[in-house]
Formats: structure tokens, sequence, C-alpha cells
């Protein structure tokens, strides 16, 4: 699919499209929207599984 496609199927703009292929920033929505139309939002399930240690989510946080 060409970008345009993407952009069209997905509901995402072509411009947040292109930001996010050239810098990897992009609202969770339109990501969410993004993975959808390309078959693989339930990647997602591995992201969000819980893990035993949780010393990694307070990493984040530290400074």
């Amino acid at each position: 699919m060409s970008q345009a496609e993407i952009a069209e199927r997905s509901g995402v703009s072509l411009g947040s499209l292109k930001r996010f292929e050239n810098t990897g920033k992009i609202a969770l929505e339109s990501l969410l929207k993004l993975m959808h139309i390309m078959g693989r939002l339930d990647d997602f399930d591995n992201v969000l599984k819980a893990k035993e240690n949780h010393g990694d989510i307070e990493k984040l946080f530290s400074k």
C-alpha cells in the first residue's frame, strides 16, 4: 500500500503518517489505527503483558 492508501484506510492523516516514518513519533490513537489496518493489533498483547519484575517500570520514572 502507498502512504496515501494507508492514511485513507486508517483515518490517520498523511502528514501524521509521514512524521511517524521520519521521527517515530505518533499519537497512540493513530498508532492503534495503523496497527489495526495492518492486521498487527494483536502484537500489543506482548507489550502490555505484566512482568514479574517491576524494577523496569521504576527505571522509567527515576532521574
